[in-house]
């Protein structure tokens, strides 16, 4: 293969990985991400093996250059909440642009078609309802100017996801329970939870005498 071939293969493949991680973000399957790149790009062929080794392939990139020692699952969902941040905060500097609200009003009058008596089957007349349109005789176009002072419902949504990715990344210390000095044994059991596993193994070791 000469070179001029191994660039034009590799430049494919990068315009391929970068479609597969768009849509594989995007919870598509993988047939969807088949058909999608093959049709983006006027693919002859493409296999679902391929596809899965393309995932893989992204999968590791993601590991290697962000988030190392993740499963493979909690790398999509924060690749996920990044591209959606991105996109909100795109959004939501255009919420902030000002913009010429433009409306028309039309005005019109009835017009009268007639009834149209037309002949039956049984050649009599038979009376037709009237049918009524509207014309047009005036449109008054009105602008005002909108400042944009920005849809707050992006930042709110931004810090949710945001908030998830901390979450997800398990940045928010434990909640923390304070204890009173004089709490039983079985009160600190109840406390955090553990009363029923305790239970648990009384009864085990009670069977077992």
């Amino acid at each position: 293969m000469s070179k001029q071939q191994q660039k034009k293969r590799n430049q494919v493949k990068e315009a391929r990985l970068e479609i597969v991680a768009q849509l594989y973000k995007r919870g598509n399957s993988v047939r969807k991400i088949r058909d999608e790149v093959m049709r983006r790009l006027d693919l002859p062929k493409y296999s679902t093996s391929t596809v899965h080794s393309d995932i893989q392939t992204l999968l590791q990139e993601w590991r290697e250059n962000r988030y190392k020692d993740m499963d493979d699952a909690l790398e999509l969902e924060l690749a996920r909440i990044d591209e959606t941040v991105q996109e909100l905060w795109d959004q939501w500097e255009k919420s902030k642009a000002d913009y010429v609200q433009t409306t028309r009003t039309r005005k019109g009058a009835p017009v009268n078609n007639g009834s149209g008596n037309e002949e039956g089957g049984d050649g009599q007349q038979q009376q037709q309802p009237q049918r009524e349109q509207m014309r047009t005789y005036n449109v008054e176009r009105t602008e005002k100017e909108v400042i944009g002072l920005g849809n707050t419902a992006y930042i709110a949504e931004i810090r949710q996801q945001l908030m998830e990715r901390r979450k997800l990344l398990g940045l928010y210390a434990p909640e923390k329970r304070e204890m009173s000095g004089t709490m039983s044994f079985a009160q600190l059991l109840m406390e955090s939870g553990k009363i029923d596993e305790a239970e648990e193994e009384i009864r085990k070791s009670q069977n077992n005498i």
